[in-house]
């Protein structure tokens, strides 16, 4: 089905809620208009861009494992009632309103999707231009109350010093340190860039009370299983220290 086809199919229909594409091959650009969508899933298709013109009842955006190569532009324009986004990656094109999200942009309501409350990252914490990106997409959903990350294998690493610092020098992340309470981070590996991260946001989250790593298949990992559990619990245990540190709090390996 033409992309065309798609949008005239779901402007028409004013009572479509779901709308769920899966293993389309012709690159899709989609431009969506719709009264009735509160959930848009495009799963293990080609994807050039997708764009929300107007979708007052779209609750939930989920664009998981998309295939194909080259910049993937999603864009946001009227969702009002947007609650649960992702996989956002790092490599995709995020544009809110007119606005292309690159690293380091000042935050501002032009921005910003308030309304997201459950985020979903694709992250290879070993390249650089990736991790650069990740502060830059959690302030653009300072209401973000649930992060899930997947750690996704990176095979040449640009990044060697992604350590806490690199995280600390870019600054305090409103979510982080106020909203989330809970976060999963899956296929963990016990890379320097994982580890940096988890002490950071170990660290900074205030409101933190759960806490899920799944460990990646030791198989393509550089370390043991035993050795991975071992990084994120001491840094569990370092921050039991830190003034952040809640009651009740609890943590899953």
């Amino acid at each position: 089905m033409e992309h065309d086809a798609i949008e005239s199919l779901v402007a028409r229909s004013h009572v479509l809620e779901i709308l769920n594409i899966e293993g389309c091959r012709r690159e899709l650009r989609l431009r969506l208009v719709s009264q009735s969508l509160r959930c848009v899933q495009i799963c293990s298709s080609v994807m050039e861009s997708i764009t929300m013109l107007k979708a007052p009842c779209l609750e939930r955006l989920i664009l998981p494992g998309r295939v194909g190569r080259g910049a993937f532009r999603v864009r946001i324009v009227d969702a009002p009632k947007l609650h649960t986004f992702g996989f956002l990656e790092p490599g995709q094109v995020l544009e809110v309103g007119k606005t292309v999200i690159m690293p380091g942009i000042k935050a501002s309501t032009s921005t910003m999707l308030t309304t997201v409350k459950i985020l979903s990252l694709n992250v290879r914490f070993g390249v650089r231009s990736d991790v650069k990106m990740v502060p830059t997409f959690l302030r653009c959903f300072p209401n973000v109350e649930r992060l899930h990350i997947m750690s996704k294998r990176c095979d040449q690493p640009t990044g060697d010093h992604l350590t806490r610092k690199f995280w600390e020098e870019s600054g305090p992340i409103e979510n982080v340190v106020s909203r989330i309470h809970t976060m999963c981070l899956r296929e963990f590996r016990g890379d320097t860039g994982e580890v940096g991260f988890l002490e950071f946001f170990f660290g900074s989250a205030r409101s933190l009370r759960s806490a899920f790593i799944v460990m990646a298949n030791p198989r393509f990992t550089p370390y043991s299983t035993k050795e991975a559990v071992a990084k994120v619990r001491h840094n569990c245990r370092n921050m039991a220290s830190e003034s952040s540190y809640q009651d009740g709090m609890h943590f899953t390996f």
